[in-house]
């Protein structure tokens, strides 16, 4: 990269640090923009993004054989170490036939389970031996987050050996009582769905899938839970019933039964989770909460997904949250401003 470019980028990502971004994106004929607590800003004093800019920060990032895979899958994302404590993972893709790229920026340090407003269903996570948990939402819901600080604990106060299978790694472990191996799809294995094979018989505790989409991936998702080990899942999906549909829908008319019964003895709990912004600053994660119990299983079972909703709202003595109902409590306590519990209380009159 030119130097006059490099100071460019440097000065880019270094800005963005300082004022707590949580990404920056690059669109050609566009002005750089950073997302800072949900919210976007054009830099409009920085030059608009040319082609030229874009595809000499891809030369600055990519290895030959990295840009070659972007060349031809047209997309392609990666983690960048770019100082002590903030790490990178920039997504390569074409829009328009033009490149863009995102950087995500990840603090080097995870956050304590303590100070989540979901820290109770991520401490009984965190005791659990075996079964599936799945953490869901939309993208930039904290998901990651959620499911690195469930970890991190794990690695500090537990002796398991952990694996993860991530695209790309986006937190880098040091092992402390636990032995974690963190295996890059891509790199370090051919898929998810090759990652996910291999640990079935392996000498495992705990599993960490980064993201969870195909049928078969799903499959695999299943079998691994059932074999004893805990799993940690993320998978895209708007609400849980939405992920219900998601995950049944993968198998065949005749495969059903014996997904229902697999579904309700592997999955333990579901976190269905938002991040907002708080008054005075900041972000605070709030989740819907499914776990199971016996109440929720045959629900599930008879895939009567539609009746989950009433069971979350009734059934708080269980561990169990709807996300109405966490949000509104979250107003009335002045937390959050109304204009963001209206993003998702269609039913709220401001």
């Amino acid at each position: 990269m030119p130097a006059i470019e490099q100071l460019q980028l440097n000065d880019l990502i270094n800005q963005a640090i300082k004022e707590r971004a949580s990404a920056i994106y690059f669109n050609i004929s566009n002005y750089p923009t950073v997302e800072i607590f949900g919210s976007l800003r054009s830099l409009k004093d920085k030059p608009i993004l040319t082609k030229e800019f874009l595809e000499t920060i891809a030369s600055n990032f990519l290895s030959d054989s990295q840009r070659k895979i972007l060349d031809e899958k047209k997309e392609l994302k990666i983690g960048y170490d770019w100082s002590s404590k903030i790490r990178l993972i920039l997504n390569f893709f074409y829009q328009k036939q033009s490149l863009s790229i995102s950087i995500k920026m990840v603090p080097n340090e995870i956050m304590n389970i303590n100070d989540f407003e979901i820290a109770d269903i991520m401490k009984q996570v965190v005791a659990m031996n075996s079964g599936l948990v799945i953490i869901c939402g939309p993208a930039s819901s904290g998901r990651s987050m959620t499911a690195l600080s469930i970890l991190d604990n794990i690695n500090k106060n537990q002796e398991k050996r952990i694996v993860t299978i991530e695209e790309p790694i986006e937190f880098q472990f040091i092992n402390n009582l636990s032995i974690i191996n963190q295996r890059e799809v891509g790199s370090d294995v051919e898929s998810f769905e090759e990652g996910l094979k291999n640990v079935i018989d392996e000498s495992v505790d705990v599993v960490y899938v980064s993201k969870i989409q195909s049928q078969e991936e799903i499959n695999l998702l299943l079998q691994v839970a059932s074999s004893g080990k805990m799993v940690l899942a993320i998978i895209d999906s708007e609400s849980i019933i939405e992920l219900m549909d998601k995950i049944f829908g993968s198998f065949d008319l005749s495969e059903k039964e014996w997904a229902k019964s697999l579904v309700t003895e592997s999955l333990k709990v579901v976190i269905n989770q938002r991040i907002l912004q708080k008054i005075g600053g900041g972000q605070i994660v709030v989740a819907e909460i499914l776990t199971m119990t016996p109440s929720s299983k045959p629900i599930i079972k008879s895939a009567k997904f539609d009746q989950l909703q009433s069971i979350m709202q009734t059934s708080r003595q269980d561990g169990m949250q709807d996300l109405e109902s966490v949000i509104r409590n979250l107003l009335q306590r002045g937390a959050i401003r109304p204009e963001e519990a209206k993003k998702y209380l269609s039913s709220l009159n401001i």
